[in-house]
């Protein structure tokens, strides 16, 4: 997301998203002003807040020291243990340590200061800049880590590595695998592979600059061809000096980018075809049926 302009949140923003094309998020976002927080705790509404939370994270502005704000962190956590006892781990992020007047250290020993060594064990505190983008990497630090516990989830993305795997071997070439919502990877054939978010848009040829979509549409017509869409063309191949790039859609969720080790029209040929076999349809298929 945009952060620069973000506004604050007012009340509670619901959303359910898909992180990485595998796992499920239905996420919260609480706003922090005065008058939204006597509402999360009051005693008609603490239950339907914190109940079956799986991952929690508060924020807080550590260029704003204030140490009331240690009331609202006793009870956001009293809350959150009560009716979500199966949490193990809370994330706090300190936002802000990239302007000057950042006092991290101090909201550290605010938010700290007399608790039980039990308690802390279960709370880590991380310096952030969601300007800089070192927040947005460490909530998706956080939810890589759910996902190394989500059993359905880690299948999934055995599943996807096993068939891109197949495709490497019968072309040999490199397959990444990217989520569009979130620009993240998914899975690639380079095994660890790290990267800064991707910015996809909704790969349609029909939002490229360019002439392809009318000079197609046209070309249909010709052919008195009229069921076929424009839109239907998700595929677009790029060429360096050394190899040929391929970006295709695989679903709706996911697009896959193809890296061919040398520019033999032979392995071209092999990619092609891959896209259009078996093993290509199976990954297409596996994604669908593991949407939510």
């Amino acid at each position: 997301m945009k952060v620069l302009n973000l506004k604050p949140t007012k009340g509670v923003s619901r959303e359910n998203f898909i992180f990485r094309g595998i796992l499920e998020l239905s996420i919260w976002d609480l706003g922090g002003q005065e008058r939204y927080l006597e509402r999360y705790f009051s005693e008609s509404r603490r239950e339907l807040i914190f109940s079956e939370v799986a991952t929690a994270v508060f924020m807080v502005d550590s260029a704003s020291v204030n140490p009331e704000v240690r009331d609202v962190f006793d009870n956001f956590l009293n809350f959150l243990f009560e009716f979500s006892p199966k949490i193990d781990q809370v994330y706090v992020l300190l936002n802000k340590v990239d302007l000057q007047e950042s006092k991290e250290d101090d909201f550290y020993q605010i938010l700290t200061k007399d608790s039980s060594g039990e308690l802390m064990e279960k709370i880590s505190f991380t310096p952030v800049s969601v300007k800089e983008g070192s927040a947005q990497h460490r909530l998706i630090e956080i939810l890589d880590y759910e996902i190394q516990k989500n059993t359905l989830s880690m299948q999934r993305l055995g599943k996807i590595r096993h068939l891109l795997d197949e495709l490497k071997v019968n072309t040999i070439s490199e397959y990444l695998l990217f989520n569009q919502p979130d620009g993240l990877l998914i899975s690639s054939t380079f095994g660890k592979f790290d990267s800064k978010p991707l910015q996809f848009m909704k790969f349609e040829i029909g939002t490229l600059d360019s002439n392809i979509y009318s000079i197609y549409q046209q070309i249909m017509e010709l052919q008195n061809v009229s069921d076929l869409s424009p839109l239907s063309l998700s595929t677009v191949v790029y060429e360096s000096e050394n190899c040929w790039i391929l970006v295709k859609e695989v679903s709706n969720g996911a697009v896959l980018m193809v890296v061919t080790r040398s520019k033999d029209p032979e392995v071209f040929s092999s990619v092609m075809n891959a896209l259009t076999g078996e093993t290509f349809e199976n990954l297409k298929f596996y994604l669908k049926s593991s949407e939510f």
